[in-house]
Formats: C-alpha cells, structure tokens, sequence
C-alpha cells in the first residue's frame, strides 16, 4: 500500500505542476502575440501624439481599431485612453468612460513597459503611446477572451491526467508482482506453518486427544484443559500468520 501511495502522490504532484507550466507558458505566448498586435494598432495614434495632437483627434479611430479586433476572434475589445485613463476610442458598446483602477495600477507598475493582467473574464493587454515629449498621452489596452486558453489547459490537463493513470496502473501490477516475487520464500514459509498446524489439529482432534495426554491415568478434566489449550494456540497463531500476511501484501 505504501508503494502504491507514494506512486499516485509523485503523478498527481507531476500532473499538476506540468499543466500549471503549460498554462504559464500558453499565456505568455498570448501576451506577446497581443504585444505586437497593440503595437501595430497604436502607431497611427503615436504619429497623432509626437505631432502634438490629441488622440481623439485620429480619423478613422473606430475603424482602425475595429480591424485589430477583427484579427483574432478571441478578442473581445479594443480601448484607447488618454494619459489619464480616459476612454476616447473603443470598438465596444459599453458606456464605460475610464479604465480600470487595477488597470491604472498595473500601468504605473510597469513604467512605460508593455503590462499585461488577467482578471476573471479575460487577458488585458496594453501598452502606452508615447507622446511629442516623450511621455505617455495616454494608452491601448486589448481585453482577451481566456476560454480558448482555459480549454486548451483543460485538454492537456486531462490527456496528462490520463497518461498519468495508465501508467499508474502498469507500474502498481509492477510493484506489485516484483513484491509478491521477492516475499514468495516468507509466504511459502507462511503457508507451511499454517498446513502443519492444521495438520496437527486434525490429528489431535482424531485421536481423541490421546497423543496430547500425559503419562498416566489423567482425569477428563485434565485432558479438557489440554486439549482447550491447544485450541487457543491454534487460533492465535492463525490470527498472528493473518496478520503478517496482510503486511506481507
């Protein structure tokens, strides 16, 4: 049993730690693919902003930003803000006016750097756009569906989980039988001792008990003892060779 225990405890430890890093690792692609894809969206903005103008001011800004979204049916939404997180261009149809303060948060975080952060509903992407100075006018911020992610994860999780079983199975038979080959001289001693003393009962019982007597004329009561002891001996030597055969097993 401690075989078997310390078994599915190493595999179940391996498949979680393997689908934890597939995940890590199925994200990090889909940040750096959303990465060059706010880039991309961005530079018709950036020109605006290292001319002085405002962004809000870039032609076309629904229809630039909608063809990103198009690109990637995982894509829930495009916003653009300004420099204080204002809401000027976005392909949805929320009346939302301002990022996020966990979104506000994470921008200061990174200091002009490319940020990413998950949330319960998705995979938020974004980087800043720069402005005439050098600073930041403001920013792009892709919100990702993580269902696709979430599915893939999922899939590889229980292809692990599955392998993980099987092989499982093969190598618990293993350790079972390399067990049951290397105790095989204990268990035939086992049996050996409990044919002898089944042997040994039936014969005393057959006899009547006469084997078992002492030298002389002993009285019945005598021989009841005798014969009652035997009896208990019996009986706790099988339950002492049951014993040691289920720690055998």
């Amino acid at each position: 049993m401690a075989v078997v225990a310390v078994n599915l405890a190493v595999l179940s430890i391996f498949v979680i730690l393997a689908t934890m890093q597939f995940g890590n690792i199925n994200a990090g692609l889909a940040a750096d693919r959303l990465t060059v894809l706010a880039n991309r969206t961005a530079a018709p903005f950036e020109a605006a902003a290292k001319l002085g103008l405002p962004l809000s001011t870039v032609r076309n800004a629904r229809a630039l930003l909608e063809r990103s979204r198009q690109s990637d049916d995982a894509i829930l939404s495009i916003d653009v803000f300004d420099a204080d997180g204002r809401i000027i261009h976005s392909t949805a149809d929320s009346q939302q006016r301002e990022i996020s303060a966990d979104i506000q948060e994470t921008r200061r975080a990174a200091r002009g750097a490319a940020w990413h952060h998950e949330t319960f509903d998705g995979f938020l992407s974004g980087i800043e756009i720069a402005s005439r100075g050098g600073g930041s006018a403001g920013g792009i911020v892709i919100t990702y569906s993580n269902t696709e992610n979430v599915t893939r994860v999922r899939a590889v999780g229980a292809e692990l989980a599955l392998g993980a079983f099987l092989i499982f199975l093969v190598t618990s038979g293993l350790s079972a039988g390399l067990l049951r080959l290397g105790l095989n001289p204990q268990i035939g001693f086992f049996d050996s001792l409990e044919e002898t003393i089944s042997d040994f009962e039936r014969a005393a019982w057959r006899s009547g008990g006469h084997d078992l007597a002492p030298a002389g004329n002993a009285d019945e009561s005598e021989l009841k003892r005798l014969l009652a002891q035997a009896e208990h001996n019996y009986q706790k030597a099988r339950l002492d060779l049951d014993g040691l055969r289920v720690k055998a097993t």
